[in-house]
């Protein structure tokens, strides 16, 4: 019986593989395949008479229902219901993803370890999925790798999605391996240090996204500086050693990305001068980049329609339909907006603040247990935890979720989101299993 529950999670997490079946979207068979799976496993579960009381009353669950209800009270100002009814369905999926992954991992011995082989594994895969292109197609144009082609999207729709999606899984990929312990060393660093390499070519070349870029680089010093720490002490040199060799994949990939630009006669797309354009906004005219000045606009519109419509905002689901309003002195052609790109001013313009609050409270008691264990073990001088590379990892992965929140839309892409409500369901059962222990 035990089997059942970790083949939910791995079902769960690999949402990503579903194909498209044609439709326009791939985001619209993965709702829809979320929507079978919390289906199945619920039958599952009533089967068995599962009682999922305690689970339906803890804090995240009942901030998960809540966030629901009230999205469900902002279609009475919704300016297309049909619309708000298909986000709200979404939104339903994700509460009883949460519900059904909690169930699950409670009854999986040490969850974390196999959740992070999972999507150590599933790295592998995607990133496979993004260079296959290279080994199957004969005529492939190499002129494509600077142009953001979809040829590189791997199972995501989006290259912006696609940077992130391999970078969300770092954190969990330097977990597993520092859980070799037959291997030497020696033996990881040979190891990660090709995935490192395909991970950064992926998100900074193949998919030139700006904010993975950034992300990946400013991890560099953060790994090697905690894994300075949890040598001095502890004597433990492993994350040390991954650390070191995460940079010096990270330092290789920017020579590598200026010769094939270069190569290529594409000069200016090389990671240096798209960096360059993130200070070009205001005093360079002729360097000021179109996507960002874009993104500019969408979020003064946002906050503007913020700061007007506070409680209800326009509805779940209808900020894609109202951007067209605030948006129109600057739309060309056919081209409208589809999301503000930041999570929280879009969730705050769709479900007012109370919803944007409630969103945040998910976060903050989702996330403060991990955190706080994650800066007690680094800068204080009591001794690491047994798990204190666990809340390295999970700290790691809620600032580059921060990042992504901040400048895309993981929110509305399962493909990303699950991961968040995966370890949302984890840190859940944690705290629920130590208040227990306490109790008891």
């Amino acid at each position: 019986m035990k089997y059942i529950y970790k083949l939910f999670l791995v079902l769960y997490l690999i949402v990503g593989i579903v194909p498209n079946f044609e439709a326009i979207d791939k985001v619209v068979t993965q709702w829809f395949y979320l929507n079978l799976l919390n289906t199945i496993a619920l039958l599952f579960i009533f089967v068995n008479q599962v009682p999922l009381k305690k689970i339906l009353l803890n804090k995240s669950s009942i901030l998960f229902i809540s966030l629901f209800v009230w999205s469900s009270l902002t279609l009475f100002v919704s300016i297309n219901q049909s619309e708000s009814l298909v986000a709200l369905s979404q939104l339903f999926a994700l509460v009883l993803g949460f519900i059904v992954l909690t169930y699950c991992i409670s009854n999986i011995q040490n969850a974390f370890g196999f959740i992070s082989s999972v999507l150590s594994v599933y790295l592998l895969f995607e990133l496979g999925a993004i260079y296959i292109p290279f080994l199957i197609r004969e005529d492939l144009d190499l002129n494509l790798i600077f142009t953001r082609s979809a040829v590189f999207l791997g199972f995501a729709a989006n290259v912006n999605i696609t940077a992130f999606s391999v970078l969300y899984k770092v954190p969990f990929l330097v977990y597993s391996l520092l859980q070799l312990k037959k291997f030497k060393n020696i033996s990881i660093v040979f190891l990660a240090t090709p995935v490192f390499l395909l991970v950064f070519f992926a998100s900074g070349t193949l998919n030139s996204t700006r904010a993975a870029i950034l992300t990946y680089t400013i991890l560099a010093p953060i790994l090697v500086f905690v894994g300075t720490i949890i040598y001095v002490k502890s004597k433990q040199n492993s994350l040390l050693i991954l650390s070191v060799s995460y940079t010096v994949s990270l330092l290789l990939s920017f020579p590598l990305n200026s010769f094939l630009s270069d190569s290529l006669g594409k000069s200016e797309s090389n990671i240096s001068n798209r960096i360059s354009t993130l200070t070009a906004l205001v005093d360079q005219e002729e360097k000021k980049d179109g996507s960002l000045t874009q993104r500019i606009n969408f979020y003064s519109q946002a906050t503007n329609f913020i700061f007007k419509n506070p409680i209800l905002g326009t509805g779940i689901g209808n900020w894609k339909i109202k951007s067209i309003d605030t948006n129109k002195k600057n739309i060309l052609g056919y081209q409208v907006p589809y999301h503000v790109h930041n999570d929280f001013l879009e969730i705050a313009a769709e479900k007012g603040l109370i919803g944007l609050g409630l969103y945040l409270a998910i976060l903050f008691f989702g996330f403060k247990n991990a955190i706080v264990k994650f800066l007690k073990n680094t800068f204080t001088k009591s001794k690491l935890d047994k798990n204190y590379l666990q809340w390295i990892s999970i700290s790691i992965y809620a600032f580059i979720f921060l990042i992504d929140s901040n400048l895309n839309f993981p929110f509305y892409r399962p493909i990303v989101i699950i991961i968040l409500i995966v370890l949302l369901a984890y840190q859940t059962v944690l705290m629920q299993t130590n208040l227990n222990a306490k109790q008891g």
